[in-house]
Formats: C-alpha cells, structure tokens, sequence
C-alpha cells in the first residue's frame, strides 16, 4: 500500500509539474507575440518616418540653411535608432541593447553638443560600452552574434564541406 501512494503522489507531482511547464510555455509564447508585435508597430512608424526624411532630401542643395541639415541630420540619427531598437525587440540580446545604447549616445553628442562636460561624459559613455563589449562581453549570451542573422547566413564549414565534395566528383571524373 505504502509503494502505491508513493506512486500515485509521484504521478501527481509530475502531473503537476507538465501543467506549470504548459502554462509558462504559453505565457512565453504570448509574450513573444506581444514584443514583436511592438516591434512590428515602431517598423510601421519608422516607415512613416521614412517619408518626411525623403522629403528633406532636396532642401539639402541649399547651403544657406545650416538648421535643415540640422534637422536632416535629427532624422538620420531618429530612424538609425529605431531600427537599432527593433533589431533589439526582435534579437533578445546584450549585444543588440548596446548598440541602441551607442547610437542614442552618439545621436546625443552629435545633434545637441551641450557643453564641454556633457561631451566629455559623452566620450566616456561611448568608450565604456566599447570596453564592455571588448572585455565583459560574453559570447554564450549572444548566439550569432558574429553574424546576426542566422537564417540568412549559411555555415562556412558547410560549404567548405559541399566545396571539398564537389572538387572530389571533378577529380574523379576525370580520372
């Protein structure tokens, strides 16, 4: 009697334990689905924000307007950013967060200067992050990250392999 509680308390817990494991998988799930479907309204936006940018375009072959290239430049720098921020909504990774950090800092430096302190600081902010990814920055938490996307790029060993292969059918051929 003891050994059949034992498994019926046993079939319980992993009973359980499968339901934990369904319910946390489908908050996941939902999750996902709400970040991309935040990163699919800021591409919208940015694809909004594409057109006045286009529009500034022309303005530009006026030399006497230092504030449209100014302007120009605040849009460059705004759409840049946002698609850093979407590669980061789409990609879960440190390496993808300090590169919307580096383009906000440098957007910050480049467009409103400030004074000789806020520059400073500004230098620093940049070259920590660039410490960081050279020094504390740990591949394992960033799969891909050489290469980004890892649906587009093919495996080089791979293709050395199918390369080796292909030369091995020709050598025979010829033989």
């Amino acid at each position: 009697m003891n050994r059949k509680n034992q498994d019926r308390i046993k079939e319980y817990h992993i009973k359980e334990e499968k339901k934990r494991k369904a319910f946390s998988d489908w908050i996941e799930i939902v999750t996902e689905v709400f970040e991309l479907t935040v990163a699919l309204i800021v591409m919208i936006g940015f694809i909004i924000n594409v057109i006045p940018f286009l529009k500034d375009m022309p303005s530009l072959l006026d030399n006497s307007n230092d504030y449209t290239f100014h302007v120009f430049l605040e849009h460059a720098f705004n759409l840049v950013i946002g698609i850093e921020f979407i590669r980061m909504l789409i990609r879960h990774t440190p390496g993808a967060a300090l590169e919307v950090l580096l383009f906000t800092i440098a957007r910050h430096m480049v467009l409103d200067g400030g004074n000789g302190i806020e520059l400073v600081f500004g230098v620093a902010a940049i070259a920590g992050i660039f410490a960081i990814r050279k020094f504390l920055y740990v591949k394992s938490f960033d799969p891909g990250s050489e290469h980004g996307y890892q649906w587009i790029h093919v495996d080089e060993q791979s293709i050395d392999r199918e390369t080796d292969r292909s030369d091995n059918k020709k050598e025979d051929k010829e033989e």
